[in-house]
Formats: C-alpha cells, structure tokens, sequence
C-alpha cells in the first residue's frame, strides 16, 4: 500500500510539472500590442491543392519524408506561408504545442483545436496549408500526424535582414 502511494504522489508531481511547463511556455508571449484587422488578410488558413492554385504566397516550406525544409525561417508581420506536402505520406501542420496546438495567439471560433495556425486536417501529397502571420514572435509548429517533425517561424515587425 505504501509503495502504491508514492507512485500516485509522483505521478500527480510529474502532471504538475508538464502543466507548469504548458503554462509557462504558452503565457510568455507577449502578444498585447496586437490588433487584429478589420478583415482577415486573404489566404489565411487556407488548403488547396497546388496544380490548381494560383493564389500567391510569400514564403514556402516544403514537407517530404526528411520532414519540414526549411525548418526555420524569419518573416515579416503580414506575411503569407505556404506548408506544401511533397511526400508520399500525409501532413498536418499546426502550430506547437503537440496535441493542443495552443502556442500561436490567434484563435476564432471557426478553429478545429487550439489556434488558427493550423491547418484541421490531413493534407494529402500535393495539397498545401497557407497561413498569414500578424503576430511577431517565433511560432514553433510540428506535423500533428508527425510530432518529431517541428521547426520555427520568426515573425518580426520588419523586414528580415538579409545575410
């Protein structure tokens, strides 16, 4: 009986501990000097299938079995990321953490889980997930069907300079 105690008494530390740790990483961005617009810039959140589409982009970020390439890239606020599956398996991009998807700030009650930077589905090879970044910062994101496949994207209120 003693032995089964102290496991319940770790298990309950270590929950608390990964609670802690969710808050702490999701409550220390600073996102209070913000304002969303009026309309939502077009292709936010969008999914398509790229041999049809001729919505323009900024910045593209290919997923293929090696994972997310490039796996880290800075922005400007305002910018326009497309996610495009170049692999033979499915991807479902979405901001970090995994499973809640919570760390990027905006969220709308359209939303499939925790914000908008996310794209509610599997996309399947060929179809892509364009995202349009108003909040600086560095968003982390992962492959919800793939956890171990994660990058970042630095969003900034300037443009990024160049090396």
């Amino acid at each position: 009986m003693r032995l089964r105690n102290l496991l319940i008494l770790v298990c309950v530390l270590a929950l608390a501990a990964v609670a802690a740790f969710a808050f702490w990483s999701t409550s220390s961005k600073d996102t209070s000097s913000y304002t969303p617009e009026s309309a939502q810039p077009p292709g936010r959140g969008v999914v398509g299938n790229a041999k049809s589409d001729t919505d323009p982009y900024d910045v593209l970020i290919t997923y293929t079995t090696d994972g997310y390439s490039p796996r880290d890239i800075t922005i400007e606020k305002g910018k326009r990321v497309r996610f495009l599956n170049k692999s033979s398996e499915e991807t479902w991009p979405a901001s970090g953490i995994h499973p809640t998807h919570t760390l990027y700030p905006e969220k709308t009650s359209a939303d499939c889980l925790g914000s908008s930077f996310d794209s509610c589905a599997a996309l399947k090879n060929g179809e892509f997930f364009d995202f349009t970044f108003n909040y600086p910062g560095t968003w982390n994101f992962h492959d919800h069907l793939h956890p171990y496949d994660t990058g970042s994207i630095t969003v900034t209120d300037e443009p990024p300079t160049k090396k």
